[in-house]
């Protein structure tokens, strides 16, 4: 099959990742892909990453789209290159991408829905309600978040599907590097808390630093933030603000992010809502203690006390509380940690989730794909 997969952004982030090891499988199954970025923002690992596999990268920019000048070249090339199918996600990917399929006569046209965007404006819940109508299917990563699409996204009970992401396993020993990133970053603290994820309002690191001031001074302990985004400067302003931001690592975007995985002693992810985040999957797989919060996209994911641990989202003291006890009891947070591996590797494979949507979107296509 022609697959067309078109989406916001090829920043680092949870959606980006997720489609790489959707599109590497497929492509291992022998089909054609291209990969349309709307937005300029990219990173060049991760374009190398689609490239590499095997996947053509168009990247068209914010200002051609505001001229509408790219949005004119989106459906021409949907028009140029026929695909069997056209994939859309991220909010922007799924409005522009599908109304771009519509009027470049492609179908199917298929629709990942990666999160509860609860912070959308009305205006585009109003545009989704219209664009939704020209999906064939939509694909939901988690359960937890189906009722927030049908309700304020225009989806159909009969669109839906649930598949959800994969995560790849990593037996690599990355002790070495693990060791050298807890010297040079470990402000030589005995434990190292971490987060990796967009410096975004949804994420909130606001909550993490408050939690993490309330137990800096009873545990030797540094916190890392991994990724970056529009919050980084008044993050930092908050870690000076709370006397902690010698115990405060802002690491940025980084390449190896299963090295910090492999250096941290427990993860947390106090956000507002998700989908299914890659980087608690990531965690979870990669054997760390996780601490989320209970929001839908998580709750389906972490069975508190036994495989993770979920608290209210914006609840600084329960978040501080859940720390403060994970630490306190390393035993009962390593168990947690050998269930969360178990339950990442067997619920999640990459084969399981490319095999989904290969046979989605061949049973779609139907006689197209096949060639008859």
């Amino acid at each position: 099959m022609k697959l067309v997969h078109i989406l916001d952004n090829l920043e680092r982030g949870g959606a980006q990742t997720s489609l790489g090891i959707r599109v590497a499988g497929l492509a291992r199954r022998g089909h054609e892909q291209h990969v349309i970025c709307l937005n300029e923002k990219t990173n060049e690992q991760v374009v190398a990453r689609f490239r590499q596999i095997g996947a053509d990268v168009t990247v068209i920019g914010r200002l051609q789209l505001f001229t509408g000048i790219g949005f004119l070249r989106l459906v021409l090339l949907l028009r140029r290159l026929r695909p069997d199918a056209v994939h859309t996600l991220l909010p922007w990917g799924d409005l522009l991408g599908r109304t771009a399929a519509f009027l470049a006569n492609v179908r199917p046209i298929v629709s990942t829905i990666t999160a509860r965007y609860a912070d959308k404006p009305r205006l585009q819940l109003l545009l989704d309600r219209q664009t939704a109508r020209w999906i064939d299917r939509a694909i939901f990563n988690n359960p937890d978040i189906i009722a927030f699409s049908v309700a304020h996204e225009g989806i159909r009970p009969e669109q839906v599907v649930c598949i959800p992401n994969g995560v790849e396993s990593d037996d690599r020993d990355r002790s070495e590097a693990a060791a050298r990133l807890r010297r040079e970053h470990g402000a030589g603290a005995r434990v190292i808390i971490g987060m990796i994820a967009r410096l975004h309002p949804q994420k909130a690191h606001e909550d993490l630093l408050a939690a993490f001031a309330r137990l800096a001074s009873e545990v030797d302990a540094c916190l890392w933030l991994v990724g970056d985004g529009p919050l980084r400067n008044a993050l930092v302003a908050q870690a000076e603000r709370l006397g902690i931001s010698d115990r405060v690592y802002f690491a940025g975007d980084q390449d190896n992010a299963r090295d910090w995985l492999a250096a941290i002693d427990l993860f947390v992810h106090p956000t507002h809502f998700e989908g299914l985040p890659m980087a608690v999957l990531e965690a979870m797989v990669t054997g760390k203690p996780v601490i989320a919060s209970d929001v839908d996209g998580l709750q389906g994911l972490i069975t508190s006390g036994v495989d993770g641990w979920l608290v209210p989202p914006g609840d600084v003291d329960a978040l501080a509380a859940a720390m403060s006890h994970a630490l306190d009891h390393p035993d009962e947070a390593a168990t947690v940690a050998r269930a969360g591996a178990d339950r990442a590797r067997t619920a999640f494979s990459p084969e399981r989730v490319v095999e989904a949507y290969d046979q989605l979107l061949k049973s779609l296509a139907g006689p197209k794909a096949s060639g008859a």
